[in-house]
């Protein structure tokens, strides 16, 4: 597992950290405005990203995980998946074109169609196949060579503020041409047996991730389209400002979660073979994230003004404030999702995993346009802390209900 997790931090460290040596010149040569404009679209793809994923990430690697030493169903679960984000990927396509003819105040440009490669990469790019097999190294490498590859172009082909699009083209590209290699790998390598179709359920598959992609998107409505609630409530220059720091915040994040990629289908694994060894797993991971993630906020608080000024131009010195508000929901993400992904969903609670982030997004925007359109970026900012500690409680409470915290973290060891 441990092996797993570095070669993942690898590849899902470039994801983060790679964008981060191009941050600092594109927000330059885009200017606020423009810069606005690039994060607003890449937070509306994210949204057609996450419908063709629909919680393939959790569900078909929990699948997989399960069964990876039988070749037959490996198989007949990564074709139910594939075609499934193939279906989900063109009714994504569909959407897109549509919004972009209503233009519907702005928010849904012509850029979303530089994005659309991004859509078919995220149907190409396996990755939750070889977590669910525990094999990520391969994947790993090709996806830090693209992404080192790719950077030149940005310098090259973006030069102001008029290569919005280009910029985002070449953002979006990445994990097409990562899946193309890896799917001739997996073809190569006989990763997979031949499967009748017949024995294939577009339906199963779809009606299994289901609950786990309601949850996702329900998170994502406080967390992806704070950016666009920004745009309408507020303006694109304010929409810059929240991007920047919000990019900064995702960076640090996004390093965190790659642990969660690993941990996940090893603890759905362990509930079935050694409950103690997931459970201490549970533990231990709660515990370093939790002590890391406060020292990462107590960083962004004094040193805040720096780290801006690091990557960002002296028009964007309002990031700073933004950041540090931001960096309380790192703390909570990271321990929500453990006691979310890790404890909750693998023992069977779909319904209440479903159900929070619905009442958290209900919750979220109105309150997030309120804010927002009183105090701009920080008040969309505010308003992701608040219902990330109402989310952080809720699911404590569960928790404790179900009697799983007990059980967890005070008698696992002794149980």
């Amino acid at each position: 597992m441990f092996k797993s997790m570095l070669s993942l931090l690898f590849v899902q460290g470039s994801n983060y950290l790679i964008p981060l040596l191009t941050l600092p010149y594109l927000s330059r040569v885009l200017g606020v405005e423009g810069f606005g404009k690039y994060g607003l679209t890449l937070s509306t793809i994210q949204y057609f990203v996450l419908l063709i994923d629909f919680g393939f990430n959790l569900s078909a690697t929990k699948k997989i995980a399960e069964v990876q030493d039988d070749k037959n169903k490996v198989s007949i679960i990564f074709y139910e998946t594939l075609i499934s984000k193939i279906i989900l990927c063109l009714v994504s396509i569909l959407f897109i074109v549509i919004l972009v003819s209503m233009r519907f105040n702005n928010v849904f440009s012509a850029n979303l169609y530089y994005s659309l490669i991004m859509l078919v990469g995220t149907v190409l790019l396996p990755m939750w196949f070889f977590q669910g097999i525990e094999k990520i190294p391969i994947i790993s490498t090709l996806m830090v060579i693209t992404k080192v590859l790719s950077l030149p172009f940005f310098f090259i082909f973006v030069k102001d503020s008029a290569d919005v699009g280009i910029a985002i083209l070449i953002q979006s590209s990445t994990n097409f041409f990562v899946g193309l290699l890896s799917l001739i790998y997996i073809y190569r390598k006989r990763l997979l047996c031949n499967i009748k179709y017949s024995s294939l359920s577009i339906y199963k598959s779809l009606h299994e991730a289901s609950p786990i992609f309601l949850a996702s998107f329900a998170i994502s409505l406080y967390t992806m389209s704070t950016t666009i609630i920004i745009s309408i409530s507020s303006n694109i220059v304010e929409v810059g400002l929240f991007s920047a720091a919000d990019r900064l915040k995702g960076a640090v994040l996004g390093v965190f979660l790659i642990m969660g990629n690993v941990i996940y289908p090893r603890v759905n694994k362990l509930l079935t073979e050694n409950v103690q060894e997931a459970y201490k797993i549970i533990r231990v991971t709660f515990i370093i994230q939790g002590v890391l993630s406060l020292g990462i906020i107590l960083l962004i608080f004094f040193y805040n003004k720096e780290i801006v000024s690091l990557f960002y131009s002296e028009e964007y010195k309002n990031a700073g404030v933004i950041l540090v508000i931001l960096s309380f929901s790192i703390l909570l993400v990271l321990e929500s999702t453990v006691l979310g992904n890790y404890i909750l969903l693998p023992h069977g609670y779909k319904k209440e995993y479903t159900i929070l982030p619905m009442i958290t997004a209900f919750i979220h925007i109105p309150l997030c346009v309120w804010l927002s359109h009183e105090y701009g970026a920080i008040g969309g900012a505010i308003s992701i802390v608040i219902v990330e500690t109402l989310s952080f409680i809720i699911l404590l409470f569960v928790i404790i209900k179900k009697g799983l915290l007990k059980k967890i973290f005070f008698r696992g060891e002794y149980a």
